[in-house]
């Protein structure tokens, strides 16, 4: 006799095979319970990964981030990858802390009228500004992190992890094929503020002190974190893959694409210092928002412009 799981298992198999890719129109959604984050499945492909330094140079990125955004490299997945719709919001992570009792460490790098510092009192529940269960979580460290997606996967029987920094890149281009567009949607940044939360003229008069020296020439409408999904998706259905918050992936930081493994899997080593954030956040320049730029992240670092979004396999499904 079938059991349900099996029937939901043929079932979503069969929409797979009948959609053959996400989109935003019509996106294979799955989620694993009522709380857990949802998540689009992602096809198999191929896309060259990073960018090479002029690209950098031309959206005025400081040469040192520049060149550790090369060299492009092609990537290929041969299986299907399910990433989270939107960022981890505040809402399921506080169902994580409800549940374990997990005690997330305080303090904060946030923007003040001073300008960058940490603040001892701030934390995810509190990280300086009015945010709702709709936002994504910021302030967590990524020892609570991994925590949570631990506790994600336990309780839904799922192998639950942070997102690869080439299935991130992957997702954020939204099957954008072309070598020379910087982001999935072009390179007019007067539209940017439909796709993305970032610096804009909104955040100028929150930051008059900060040599940015380039902002979106549009208004998003928020100074800090909006609500997920406030924006247009991209071609695959996902939200805030630039802006918002800039957010961990699994991969151990390298200064270079060049030995990084070629079917999407993370860079891992023994002793990892630094891990990889992409997708850049509120307070990101237009640079720090396109796919290929990549941040270092200390295990203790923790901002409100710092988050995640989760991801695990499909197969079997």
């Amino acid at each position: 006799m079938v059991s349900l799981k099996q029937l939901k298992r043929l079932f979503f198999v069969s929409v797979l095979a009948i959609t053959g890719a996400a989109s935003a129109e019509n996106p294979v959604v799955v989620r694993d319970f009522e709380t857990c984050p949802e998540l689009v499945v992602l096809p198999p492909g191929s896309f060259v990964l990073g960018a090479e330094k002029d690209e950098g140079q031309r959206w005025k990125m400081l040469d040192r981030m520049s060149a550790n955004e090369g060299p492009r490299v092609s990537i290929t997945f041969t299986e299907s990858v399910a990433i989270g719709k939107t960022e981890v919001t505040r809402g399921q992570f506080a169902k994580f802390i409800q549940e374990t009792g997990y005690k997330v460490k305080r303090g904060c790098f946030h923007l003040t009228s001073s300008g960058w510092s940490v603040q001892p009192k701030l934390n995810w529940e509190n990280p300086g500004f009015d945010v709702t269960d709709d936002h994504p979580v910021a302030c967590v460290q990524r020892p609570a992190i991994l925590a949570y997606i631990g506790w994600l996967s336990e309780t839904t029987g799922q192998p639950y992890r942070l997102p690869s920094e080439a299935e991130f890149e992957y997702a954020a281009r939204g099957g954008a094929t072309s070598e020379t567009q910087a982001t999935f949607w072009g390179e007019d940044w007067t539209n940017a503020c439909r796709y993305q939360n970032g610096a804009d003229l909104t955040f100028v008069p929150n930051a008059p002190d900060i040599p940015y020296g380039q902002y979106a020439d549009c208004d998003d409408g928020y100074v800090f974190t909006s609500p997920v999904a406030t924006f247009e998706p991209n071609a695959w259905g996902l939200y805030d893959m630039a802006g918002n918050v800039s957010e961990w992936t699994s991969d151990c930081y390298q200064d270079s694409h060049a030995d990084i493994p070629r079917d999407g899997s993370p860079v891992s080593k023994k002793k990892c210092r630094a891990w990889v954030a992409k997708g850049g956040s509120w307070a990101g320049f237009p640079g720090l928002l396109r796919p290929a730029t990549r941040l270092r992240l200390r295990e203790a670092t923790t901002g409100t412009g710092f988050g995640f979004r989760v991801a695990r396999a499909v197969s079997g499904e």
